[in-house]
């Protein structure tokens, strides 16, 4: 009998200690709700920027936990896009200030006035690759132009896409010359006579080649998203069903998925190659094998953009702004035994540029404070401040000061506070 107490104890024990993971979305108090928040741009985990229908550029330094009102216009900012913590623009739906541009993080936002013609209406993506490429498209109703800048946005050179398409929505580069804008064609604003579209260059927009037109009417490509370079997705806006556009070979040959009850798509991001959200106006809905099966799920309303930063934290743009973690839910998944003692492990890779990351492991759930310094002792910001469960965590540091952006080769210090305990470690950031 004694046995027997004591092997129900042990599986009470494992039970109560070994977890799955989840992804929980949770609507942030901050900003206030808008008509609809259609892009988001962070730079890092926690410093990142929304935009919405009503006018307003908003602007987090922590992770979304506040955000401040940097900037108003009576226009609909549709998108926006950031090259680091100084240079963003952001794209609206107005014919008469398609572009804004920022090079001091917000601060101050600029009105673009030198877009030559032919010149977009509207701006509805945007792709920076860096602080001197940057691409944008428009417009959902025509005409469909690209526009680009090599200089940081002194200049600009307008790209007439009527040949190829006649509206576009989104768009995606991964090299300063590489890269793709979705939309459709024909148009005359939503008629049923529209097919998805999908072009690409490899020459910085001066040729395009179609890799793929939709058979299916009344629809257009909307987001795309590539969590890796060999797999890539476009949501595909239709009233009436709900499609995704999927490529296994680096965009080479696309292929639609069938999404059921999910009418009105707009919004996809993944986390990796198989696990990610697509989102319409109402419902949303989520897949871990690629697209070949979803099941509801509840995140928010009208979420049109994602974007991540590995699987541990994510965010989304709707009628609020999203956020979510990967917690860890109970269930008997293997014989996992907590951690009797406290632990803090060196960050990896070290020396490192741009990002490292910190694990440490919890034998008891506890408030935990992880601050950065530097060799100086001087404190830099906060990675975390929160309470945590028992077991293994981890948090990326992007060596970027909240106030004084990217910071210079040196070493620099982490503490981190968990209860009654502290340790310190050194870490190198080699530039």
């Amino acid at each position: 009998m004694k046995s027997r107490v004591v092997f129900v104890l042990i599986i009470l024990f494992v039970f109560s200690n070994s977890f799955a993971q989840s992804y929980n979305w949770k609507a942030l108090s901050e900003p206030p709700e808008a008509g609809r928040y259609d892009d988001i741009s962070f730079v890092t985990s926690r410093i990142g920027w929304a935009v919405n229908s009503s006018g307003y550029i908003y602007k987090t330094t922590n992770g979304g936990n506040t955000w401040t009102s940097q900037f108003y216009s009576a226009a609909y900012f549709r998108s926006v896009k950031f090259a680091d913590s100084l240079n963003g623009w952001a794209g609206t739906l107005d014919s008469t200030k398609v572009l804004y541009q920022t090079t001091n993080g917000g601060t101050n936002w600029n009105l673009v006035t030198n877009i030559p013609t032919p010149k977009p209406k509207r701006i509805c993506g945007l792709s920076v690759v860096n602080k001197n490429v940057i691409y944008g498209s428009g417009a959902y109703d025509g005409p469909a132009i690209v526009i680009k800048s090599t200089d940081g946005g002194k200049t600009w050179k307008s790209i007439d896409m009527s040949k190829y398409a006649t509206d576009l929505i989104d768009c995606y580069f991964y090299s300063p010359d590489s890269g793709y804008v979705v939309g459709g064609t024909p148009n005359s604003v939503f008629p049923d006579s529209i097919g998805a579209v999908i072009l690409f260059t490899s020459n910085g927009g001066q040729s395009w080649s179609t890799r793929y037109s939709g058979a299916l009417k009344g629809e257009w490509g909307w987001k795309i998203d590539f969590p890796s370079p060999k797999i890539g997705y476009v949501s595909v806006e239709n009233f009436n069903s709900a499609n995704i556009i999927k490529t296994t070979d680096s965009g080479m040959s696309w292929f639609p998925l069938q999404l059921a009850g999910m009418e009105d798509l707009e919004g996809v991001g993944f986390i990796n190659d198989s696990t990610g959200w697509a989102c319409g106006r109402v419902d949303e809905s989520f897949t871990t094998d690629g697209g070949l099966t979803w099941r509801p799920v509840d995140i928010g309303s009208q979420v049109n953009r994602f974007q991540f930063f590995g699987d541990s934290i994510g965010y989304a743009a709707g009628q609020y702004i999203y956020k979510y973690t990967k917690s860890k839910t109970v269930g008997i998944l293997a014989n996992k035994i907590a951690p009797k003692t406290f632990f803090l492990s060196q960050n990896y890779p070290n020396p490192f540029n741009p990002s490292t990351t910190i694990e440490y492991t919890l034998p008891k759930s506890e408030r935990v404070v992880i601050r950065i310094y530097d060799a100086l002792g001087r404190k830099l910001g906060t990675l975390v401040d929160e309470y945590e469960t028992v077991g293994k965590h981890s948090v990326v540091w992007d060596s970027i000061h909240e106030n004084k952006g990217v910071l210079s080769t040196g070493f620099y210090i982490y503490r981190i506070d968990a209860g009654d305990k502290s340790e310190s470690k050194m870490m190198l950031l080699l530039k």
